[in-house]
């Protein structure tokens, strides 16, 4: 069923020369795809089952699709979807710095967000931007963050003392 339902996507891959049988396929390769990321950033805001967003966001979870991070952050704000909308959490982490810290510090402190807020975590702890770290700290009695925060929180003072 899922198959079926990729199958557009998979035949505009395979137009620019990509061959894969899921979007997942891309997401555990090192092979770099950039004829692809136009391709899985259209088919992002289609309406294609949670799994199979989820594995198009999580294939955008690469530096080269940073060009992406307007519409993928509108999308992540609009998701209903809790497998998309951790997709996208993922793809914004990766690709986020110091330039749009701001932007994950907001969707990070948006309740409304739930829990795929955590796979933000990790954009804010590689950030240099001070404010990263006080909304870290700010966050850590949230209780749908509280453990990943305190270990990123130890990790970044081991990390200042060596």
């Amino acid at each position: 069923e899922l198959r079926q339902a990729e199958s557009p996507l998979l035949e505009d891959l395979r137009s620019v020369g990509i061959s894969v049988n899921s979007a997942w396929d891309l997401v555990n390769t090192s092979a770099p795809y950039p004829r692809a990321l136009p391709i899985l950033l259209d088919h992002l805001s289609r309406s294609y089952p949670g799994a199979i967003r989820e594995g198009i966001a999580r294939a955008l979870a690469i530096k080269e699709a940073k060009f992406a991070w307007p519409e993928l952050m509108h999308l992540y704000q609009k998701e209903d979807d809790p497998r998309a909308k951790d997709g996208l959490a993922v793809a914004l982490a990766a690709i986020a710095d110091d330039e749009t810290i701001g932007d994950v510090i907001s969707l990070t402190t948006d309740l409304q967000n739930g829990p795929s807020r955590l796979l933000l975590l990790r954009a804010l702890a590689r950030s240099t931007d001070p404010n990263a770290r006080q909304t870290l700290i700010g966050l850590q009695n949230d209780p749908e963050l509280t453990n990943e925060i305190k270990v990123l929180l130890r990790c970044l003072k081991r990390e200042r003392h060596l």
